[in-house]
């Protein structure tokens, strides 16, 4: 089984090459702003320097945020070419939930990405890594209420803050958890939640 794994929705580029549940090709790169110069040359790197063509992947998970709008969509564009070029499903994943199954034994994992002003990304899970918020953009106060109402060990996990615990990707636990969430590359798209600034003064 070979799988593909693409993020682009935050400045770190991230393109993982998984064989048999063994990472086989990493490669991040922290850019500004020139992820669509990066991404395809590593997704050939990786391929050729394991002697795989696109047509041995067998899976493809691909981050389709919330994050970055810009670099959101070039993961989203070209995992969606690849799937369709290769005939085979997507996987889409949260920029949010990605980031907790580096982590056991807590009742409730909270991901947050901080935004201008009091609003933030976040979205919050059980202990079997399941949604009990599915990822949201809102105020800080609303947060704060959702928050309040988790009883148990909690793990907030962000880029800030004091009491947080800093994001660690865990892809073999990832790809497993999502393994089964394959879709057709068609109906891949990027997941903004945040209106564009055009849209909020309308």
């Amino acid at each position: 089984m070979i799988s593909l794994f693409l993020d682009t929705s935050s400045k770190t580029l991230s393109v993982y090459i998984v064989k048999d549940n063994e990472i086989i090709y990493e490669k991040n790169i922290t850019t500004n702003n020139d992820h669509s110069k990066y991404l395809v040359p590593s997704i050939d790197e990786g391929l050729k320097l394991n002697n795989l063509k696109p047509s041995d992947v067998n899976k493809c998970y691909v981050v389709t945020g919330p994050g970055s709008f810009t670099g959101t969509r070039i993961a989203v564009t070209v995992g969606k070419t690849f799937c369709y070029s290769n005939n085979i499903n997507v996987i889409p994943v949260s920029s949010l939930k990605q980031y907790i199954f580096s982590l056991d034994n807590y009742d409730y994992y909270v991901s947050i990405i901080k935004d201008k002003g009091n609003r933030l990304y976040y979205g919050i899970y059980d202990k079997d890594y399941n949604d009990i918020v599915t990822d949201k953009y809102n105020y800080l106060e609303v947060f704060e209420e959702d928050i309040s109402k988790l009883k148990g060990k909690i793990a907030i996990i962000s880029e800030e803050g004091e009491n947080t615990i800093k994001p660690k990707l865990d892809v073999i636990k990832l790809m497993e958890y999502y393994k089964d969430f394959e879709i057709n590359p068609h109906y891949l798209k990027p997941n903004y939640l945040k209106k564009i600034e055009v849209e909020e003064k309308l």
